[in-house]
This record gives C-alpha cells, structure tokens and sequence, in this order.
C-alpha cells in the first residue's frame, strides 16, 4: 500500500522534505511513501492502493486552482470510502470548509472550501509574523495533549512543543460532531489574539467511512533538519534549541497520532540524546537505520580475485572508488578493521535531503564471511544452495554465470542505485554480479517510487548483459521473464505446484490472499451486488534499468519479492503454512539464501533460452506466462484516451512486448480492426479498478 504525499504547486519544498522524510523513517517499512501532483490526483487511479494522503504546508490558493471539481471530488470520495487524509497547516487551511487568513493584511485570503472534511473556519495564523518562504515567522509552540485521547498510550508526557509557522486554529472544534481535538495551543494570551479560549490545534474530523487529520502545527519536522545557524530563528537559545529538547517527545507523540488513524509503524529506534550543544546530522533521519558494510564474495575464490583486481585499477591511492554517486572504500578482508565514515547530506534532483555516504566493501578473498558477520543473510548457505539448484538443470546447459560473486549488505541505500547509478563501476562488473540487502533504505520501484523495505523481503540487483544484436529477444521482455522466474522458481517445485502467485502486468508479483489474511474479510463483502472474488495483494516488483555499452545493453534487474515478512501485504512463506494447514502438506519454507538461489537459476534458463530457442524469442513463455498472468481477456477502461476507451486484453505482443488490446462495445463484444497497444513503461494498470493510465 502506498502512502502519497502531495507536491503540487503551492506546496513548500521544506514541508515536503519534512513530510516525506519522517513518514519514511515512522512507516517506510510498511509503506511506499510516494509523491504525487494535482495531475497524478486527477488521471491517475491512485485509490484502491493508497492508504493516507498527505497535504503538507505551503499556500492554498494553488491548491484551490488546481484541484477543484473532479481531483476534490476524487479526494472526498475516496476519503468517504474509508481512506485517510492528513493535512498539514496549509493542508489543514484547504481540508476545512472555511478559512481566514490574515484579515485586514496583505497576505488575507478568505472563502469556502470544497473538501471541508472540517466543517467549521479554520482561522490563522494564531501567532504573528508570517512570512511567505521564511522562517522569520516560525517558532516553537507548546501544545496541550488531550489526555482522554492519549492516555492509554503511556507518552509519559501532557505537553510537548513542535514547530510552526503560520498555522490555523479550529474555530469551536468541539461542537461539531464527528470532531475530536488531539491537541490544543498552550494557552498564552500575549500572543494569541485576545479575549478567545484555547484553541484546537490539532482535530480528527470523521468524514463517512474514512478519517480526516488536520494539523495547524507541524508535528513532522525534526529538529534535527533545521539550521540552528539562520538568524530567523533567534539568538541563542534560539527556536531550534528549544525543539531539540522535547524532540524525542515530538516524534513519539507523532507515532501516537498516525498509530490512531490506523497506520503501522516501524520498529522504534531508542530514543536519541539531543541537546542545544549537540545537534544530529541533517541526514541523519531518526528511525531509519544507518548502513553497514558490503560483503564481496564468490561461488569460487578465482571469481573473487578477479574482482579484487577490477576495484583496486579503479581505486585511487586512498583505497577509495569514486563514482558518479557513491563513494566506495575497499578493506581487505574481515579481519582487516573497518573505518566509520562521516555523512554528508546532498539535495536530490527531487529536492530532497538525501545523506550521502562513504560504503565500505569488505573483500572476501578467503570465503564467504562467517555467519556472525552477516546475522540476517548467509553467504556461504547461499553458494551451497546455489550450487545444488544448478545441478537439477545442468542436462540444459553449463556455463553458469548469475550469482556466481554476490556483495551484500545487511542495511544499504539501494542496491539498485549502487550498480544503475555507478556506470562507471558497473560496466567492469561480470555478467550476473548480484548485490542483495537485508534492508534498503531508500528503495528504488518503477518511476519516482521510493521506500524503506521491511526485513523479510528478498531484495537484490543484478547485472545481465543482454546482446544489443538479438533482434528476435528484444531487452523490454527482461521484465517479464524476472518476473515469470520469480513465480516458477517456486511453483515449478514438486508439490508448490499450487501456490497461488500470479504475474500482473508488466512486471508485480501479486498472490491470492490466503482466507486468514485480513484484506479477504474486505474481498468478501458485495461488490455491485455481487459478491467480489478473492482479494490479489501485491507482493514482489522488478526493475530493469538499462544502459549500452559496446554491443550490449548493460542491464540492472531489481527485483523485491516478500520472501518471510508478513507485512505490508503477505509472503511466499505465508503462502505455504496456509497451503500445508489446508491440504495436510508439509512443504518446507523458503530462506532468503534458496529463494534467492532458485530465482537466478530459474532466470538464468529462460535467459539462455530466450537469446536460443531457435530465434522463436519470447513465444516459447507465452503458455507458461499466460498461466500466471492475471489479465486473460479482462476488460479495463483506457483513461489515456477521450474519451476513455473500453477494451479487452488480448496478451502482449511478441516483437516488442506491448500489451495488446482491442475495442469493445457497450455488450463487451469485440469491435474488429480497433485495436489499441500499449507501452510497459509508459502506463499504469491498476488491475482492481480495471483502468490503464498515462504514468504522472
């Protein structure tokens, strides 16, 4: 499920970075914290799959331009329906029904709301001297807790202070129904306007089936983040000291907030001892964990000489490789000590904050490291199981390449990023190079998506050079037959036959959710008044990014599929208790080492047969991946034309892998000679909705 973070116009690229950054490191190992415009609101069919949507700060007049008529009405009701919304401080001003700002000033803006999720005038700023893009006007504000609301949670506090700049109030929050105020303004009448009460700050607004969270504080932004050094904020102690010192305060009662609306949190990380003398580093987000070393090692110590050798011709006199966008430090071995290196935080072209640091790779020239070095991944049982999946399929063909050297990291950035954004480094790597992780904390999926991945889910890259002259086995088929590897790396197993994971198109691993799994109680209820069949949950994604280099387009396949882990969707092994309750099996689960052996085996046969086969290319899957894929003549609506366009899938196309569909009448019937093909990379298919959209 996603978690979907406006940035539109109007939008404050600090809030955003502020937003996007502790939702990460609060829920990122169960959510995929994305980004999406008022277009992406409007075209995209972002509903099923979203569980909050978030407005962080800014100024709601563009909002108001943007997003009134349809993308409002897709808001309300989507949040009507049972989603949840969070606004923040201008997300709160345009979520209420009416809001005043600054009357009598040249900043005033007032009049109606759409979405009203707060049925009454939010009213601001409660404190004075806001400026538009400064934090002239930004302070540290004390907060009363509702101690109904909060007092099962044990905060050990009633008060905190956050930042805030330029927030409303709820005008009589308490006499609307549905309303509950969270937190109040400490009450301080030298500077909130004279001859009020308390004032909400914070209220929870039910709106049909679903919930709106309005803020006019700013609960999301860590202390740490902000620059104690800009005069805006005071002579010492300044606006930042005094956050800094209820800061594990301000996070705590933020996972308290958001664990109320329903969404899962993170593991916590103890709280961090901070002072006006010591302040965190800005890339430093609390919450999510710091990166450990790389392990290299191969199937056989010649593969690893091999490789030693490549990285010290590229390493400079410092034992460091500089690339285009990390920096690697060799060690020589695990005996060898391994230095701590010093974050740097750099902007991304996204305009985020994004730490940047030094990766240690530990040259494993003697064996893989014990199992005491890598607790959550064993090399040595990988090659073991490796080798021993190889040798069922050897009557195929011998020359083994995929897995044979593998560099892993228990916490890495992106194993995607390292090998895609490093060409450098990349193009020396030998063909089948895998670089897998434990937990990534800034994963890469198709378009701008980004996550932290939860420990449990397989997540490796891996480098396949694919012959730029095989014109019969175009690279764009790569996708699908990662992905067909994954399902038949289990389901071709004896007695896993049955398991039921299938392809969607172009390139997720979804599963039929076992009838114990919460999400099939929401499957069964009555759909149009039939009842709906069983609920299909995400659980794996792949990831081709592509390059030239020579005559071959250097590819790098990400691939994360939910091996262990039970959230955010379900697992493979979860899969399997269900079946052995069900049937009385005993089938054995999976570990990331042989789930991980099976899929690059797997994908290392369809590959050699894929550039073989006779030039026949992709039509020697087409029956087996028909079998897995979801979408055998459904009929979606194409929202990429107007008007939209009813068709029905007929399968892909074997020269460049487009899917293929045709036009259906108003029967379902098809329309012949109108036929439609569509572009993997170019579209979005929410399979549940039945709609197929341009990409935002």
């Amino acid at each position: 499920m996603n978690i979907l973070v406006y940035s539109g116009e109007g939008i404050s690229r600090t809030s955003l970075i502020h937003t996007v950054n502790s939702l990460r490191s609060l829920v990122g190992q169960h959510y995929d914290v994305m980004k999406i415009d008022d277009k992406g609101l409007l075209t995209e069919p972002w509903e099923e799959s979203t569980s909050l949507l978030v407005f962080p700060g800014g100024r709601d007049l563009p909002f108001v331009r943007d997003l009134s008529g349809p993308a409002n009405d897709k808001i309300k009701s989507y949040v009507h329906s049972g989603g949840r919304f969070f606004g923040i401080c201008a997300g709160a001003y345009y979520a209420s029904d009416r809001i005043t700002f600054e009357p009598g000033t040249p900043l005033e803006v007032q009049g109606s709301r759409e979405l009203g999720f707060f049925q009454g005038l939010c009213r601001g700023a409660v404190y004075p001297g806001f400026v538009y893009e400064s934090e002239s006007g930004a302070r540290a504000v004390e907060l009363r807790l509702n101690k109904e609301i909060f007092a099962q949670d044990q905060l050990g506090f009633e008060e905190t202070t956050v930042y805030f700049n330029g927030g409303g109030f709820f005008v009589d929050a308490e006499r609307y129904p549905g309303t509950q105020v969270l937190a109040w303004y400490k009450e301080n009448p030298s500077q909130i306007e004279a001859g009020s009460a308390i004032k909400a700050a914070m209220v929870a607004c039910q709106y049909g089936q679903g919930l709106a969270l309005l803020t006019g504080v700013h609960p999301e932004y860590d202390a740490t983040h902000l620059d104690a050094r800009n005069p805006d904020y005071g002579p010492e102690p300044n606006i930042v000291t005094r956050l800094l010192e209820k800061e594990n305060e301000r996070r705590a009662f933020l996972r308290s907030v958001l664990t109320k609306i329903g969404l899962k949190m993170s593991q916590p990380e103890p709280a961090v001892a901070v002072s006006p003398s010591v302040i965190l580093s800005p890339g430093a987000i609390q919450g999510i964990p710091s990166v450990t070393p790389l392990f290299l090692a191969s199937i056989q110590s010649s593969f690893t000489n091999a490789l030693t050798s490549i990285f010290i011709r590229l390493a400079n006199a410092d034992h460091d490789i500089q690339e285009v966008n990390d920096t690697f430090h060799l060690v020589a071995s695990p005996q060898h000590p391994i230095p701590v290196h010093t974050p740097t935080v750099t902007e991304t072209e996204e305009g985020e904050g994004e730490e940047k640091i030094t990766k240690n790779i530990v040259i494993c020239q003697a064996g893989p490291p014990s199992p005491a070095q890598t607790p959550e991944f064993d090399m040595g049982a990988f090659f073991q199981h490796l080798q021993l999946v190889r040798q069922r399929v050897r009557d195929s063909f011998n020359n083994f390449r995929f897995g044979n050297s593998l560099m892993y990291g228990q916490v890495v950035t992106s194993t995607q990023t390292m090998l895609d954004k490093n060409f450098g480094l990349c193009q020396q790597l030998p063909d089948g190079f895998v670089c897998n992780a434990t937990i990534q904390v800034s994963g890469r999926g198709r378009g701008r998506n980004s996550w932290i991945s939860p420990p449990g889910c397989l997540q490796f890259s891996m480098v396949l050079r694919h012959p730029v002259q095989a014109t019969h086995a175009s690279a764009v088929f790569v996708q699908y037959l990662v992905a067909l590897a994954v399902v038949e790396g289990v389901c071709s197993l004896p007695g896993y036959e049955d398991l039921p994971l299938r392809l969607k198109w172009p390139n997720d691993i979804y599963a039929e959710a076992p009838l114990d799994h919460p999400s099939q109680a929401e499957a069964a209820r009555a759909r149009n008044g039939e009842p709906a069949g069983p609920k299909m949950i995400k659980i794996g994604g792949v990831l081709v990014n592509s390059n030239f280099s020579g005559s071959e387009f250097l590819l790098v396949i990400g691939c994360g599929v939910n091996a262990t882990n039970p959230n955010p969707t379900t697992s493979i092994n979860h899969l399997i208790r269900y079946h052995n309750r069900t049937t009385g099996r005993n089938l054995q689960l999976f570990t990331q080492e042989t789930l991980l052996a099976h899929i690059l085996v797997k994908l290392e046969e369809f590959h050699q047969r894929f550039l073989g086969g006779n030039g026949r290319g992709f039509a020697q899957f087409e029956e087996m991946y028909y079998k897995r894929w979801l979408h055998s003549d459904a009929l979606v609506t194409l929202t990429t034309m107007t008007p939209h366009k009813r068709v029905r899938i007929q399968g892909v196309t074997l020269d460049y892998g487009l899917l293929k569909t045709v036009a259906v009448d108003e029967q379902g019937r098809d329309i012949p000679g109108e036929e439609y093909r569509l572009q993997p990379d170019g579209n979005s298919f929410d399979m549940l909705k039945g709609l197929i959209s341009l990409k935002a």
